[in-house]
């Protein structure tokens, strides 16, 4: 049977007793009958009223719910990821490997350089569309005024990665206030300010993915980087929180805690200290970034996956000694 939406509202707040956002609407048939009916929040912001379509019973705890599923409407238009840090490195994979996906990549950085126009033209070989945003994840001003950008640009955005990191590695009696602030600025803070900025879009869009790339070092600490390993378990913590702050509005976080991958950061360590890491790892060798993305892509699609942390390490976890 056809039924028509004759009105209907869009809830950004949760109503309970129920934990997630939707739309309610009122149908009717040929007869004239007429329904209260729910709406998936994946329609959102594409909902009119005269659209025609079909009424079904979903199961819930509470009970069964009428929802009106609208006929040729299709549950997500073209995806959006922004992913900070993606001019290289990881940051670059990931942007790459969405891509390949399907997915517009806005491409945020501290600098438009060489590396950056390399990875933006292997988005468009791979057959989508990236935009550049030059962003210090640092500065809240920086990350509002890009956010704005890319929603400007692609109308939403779907995907965060939050992958913008440095390191200022140095014993503790030796690091000065400044290197601890740097680190802390940019890997924590960073993700703090990218995610309270684009969480608005994503709720408007009736969902989305924040993905926080964290660290081992975060997950068992490491000499010498008192910074960083804070940094990353600062990450770990945000993401806990936000996946249950943020989860009633359809948005999942999740963090990866990836070892030494082959970037410019990993081969800049002293060799000695390199070659006594791969000796103690079962798997004796670097990740290669394209693992780490392949990690990000399947995360992203698999949408029961939500508050957690996901070593991506050859092992490294399992041979510490914390382990």
């Amino acid at each position: 049977m056809v039924w028509k939406l004759i009105t209907y509202t869009e809830l950004y707040t949760p109503v309970p007793p129920y934990k997630s956002i939707y739309a309610i609407g009122i149908v009717e048939n040929e007869e004239g009958v007429k329904r209260v009916v729910r709406i998936d929040r994946k329609f959102f912001g594409r909902l009119k009223t005269g659209m025609v379509g079909e009424v079904t019973e979903s199961w819930s705890v509470f009970g069964n719910i009428p929802l009106f599923i609208p006929s040729g409407v299709e549950a997500r238009e073209e995806k959006v990821a922004l992913v900070t840090g993606g001019a290289r490195g990881i940051g670059a994979a990931i942007s790459i490997e969405l891509a390949k996906s399907g997915y517009l990549i806005a491409v945020a950085d501290i600098l438009r350089d060489t590396e950056a126009e390399n990875t933006i033209k292997a988005i468009s070989n791979a057959g989508s569309k990236a935009v550049f945003v030059e962003m210090d994840v640092s500065r809240y001003e920086s990350v509002e005024e890009g956010v704005k950008k890319v929603a400007s640009e692609f109308g939403r955005i779907d995907v965060l990665v939050n992958n913008a990191g440095i390191t200022k590695d140095s014993y503790m009696q030796r690091m000065s206030p400044d290197m601890w602030d740097a680190v802390i600025r940019v890997n924590l803070t960073g993700a703090y300010n990218c995610s309270r900025a684009v969480t608005p879009y994503m709720i408007k869009n009736g969902g989305g993915v924040i993905i926080n790339v964290s660290s081992i070092v975060g997950l068992i600490g490491n000499v010498g980087q008192a910074n960083y390993a804070a940094s990353k378990s600062g990450l770990i913590g945000l993401t806990y929180t936000l996946a249950k702050e943020l989860a009633p509005y359809g948005v999942r976080v999740v963090a990866i805690a990836p070892g030494f991958v082959k970037t410019r950061m990993a081969l800049a360590v002293p060799t000695p200290i390199l070659r006594d890491y791969l000796r103690r790892i079962p798997i004796p060798r670097l990740i290669e970034p394209e693992e780490i993305a392949k990690l990000v892509r399947h995360i992203i699609e698999n949408e029961a996956l939500n508050g957690i942390v996901i070593p991506i390490d050859l092992g490294t976890t399992i041979s510490s000694l914390k382990a």
